[in-house]
């Protein structure tokens, strides 16, 4: 009989998270990857994905082609919000005997909160609000960007090349910030032009530790934008509460993504004061979530 392998799948703008167990939950293995938004690529994510998966499986002597094991995967990816991206990713051919594609949120809930009620916001490459009441998901913002995602990395890098572009031609005010962006692209204005209008939000993300750098020194221009990111924040979070059912006992809420601890110290108190640990990751609860699938539909053939 063919052993059961279960995948854990966090999928983001700039990276991915993966985690592989056996069936008794031991761990075969984890690794961070490309990235797996499938709204930018589909390709991409598909090889970010594989690429990971090979270099986990691989020195176990694992194949993903190899009969003996059945592959359960849990997906939780970036960019599922664009159906079509959603349905051209499930298009594709994999080896997967069970495959479950959702959010990266959702999954980041799961994990946070072991699969119990509570609240998450991500703040990495974009911003998504999302909470898990009586197994019913709520999504907000994350919606894409540059639309949407205020307060994110990929944000914060448009507002910091924007203010650069102000400065360069005597609307703005010079900080070291802006004069740090410039020399990014060796000050070459012809190239900054060039890359600012065809770069994509991994790209812009790419200038949020700039930003984040120069808040710790009080840059005018920083400190002004990490506080605007804050208040972005915190108008998910008191989304959020609004649509919680029970006014009077908010749930409580963990932050994901690489740019949440910065913003931290700037949120308001009453998000503040619903901040909880997260219990596990987000591949975590990707894995926790694809185990619950098999376990359910197995017991449905039996029955």
């Amino acid at each position: 009989m063919a052993k059961d392998i279960f995948i854990g799948i966090d999928g983001g703008g700039t990276k991915c998270k993966i985690r592989v167990e056996d069936a008794e939950r031991n761990l075969i293995g984890q690794a961070v990857g490309g990235p797996a938004n499938i709204r930018l690529s589909v390709d991409v994510t598909w090889q970010s994905i594989y690429q990971t998966l090979e270099e986990i499986l691989l020195p176990q002597q694992i194949s993903l082609q190899d009969k003996n094991y059945q592959f359960h995967v849990g997906m939780g990816l970036a960019g599922c919000e664009v159906q079509e991206a959603r349905l051209e990713y499930l298009s594709r051919p994999h080896p997967f005997t069970t495959i479950y594609l959702t959010s990266d949120a959702h999954v980041a809930c799961l994990g946070a909160h072991h699969m119990q009620d509570g609240a998450i916001i991500i703040i990495g490459t974009g911003v998504i609000g999302y909470e898990i009441q009586h197994g019913q998901g709520t999504q907000v913002g994350g919606w894409g960007f540059p639309h949407d995602d205020e307060g994110g990395g990929a944000w914060l890098g448009l507002e910091a090349v924007r203010h650069t572009f102000q400065w360069l031609d005597h609307r703005a005010e010079k900080s070291p910030l802006l004069e740090d962006i410039f020399a990014f692209f060796d000050k070459d204005f012809p190239r900054f032009v060039t890359w600012a209008n065809r770069a994509n939000s991994s790209e812009f993300a790419r200038l949020a530790p700039l930003v984040i750098n120069h808040s710790q020194s009080e840059d005018m221009w920083a400190t002004r934008l990490m506080k605007k990111a804050a208040l972005a924040i915190n108008h998910v979070g008191t989304a959020l509460e609004k649509l919680h059912e029970e006014k009077s006992h908010p749930l409580p809420c963990a932050l994901f993504g690489g740019v949440a601890p910065f913003i931290e110290p700037w949120l308001g108190e009453t998000l503040r004061a619903r901040l909880v640990p997260r219990k596990d990751d987000a591949n975590v609860g990707a894995v926790l979530m694809v185990r619950e699938l098999v376990e359910k539909n197995r017991r449905n053939q039996s029955s």
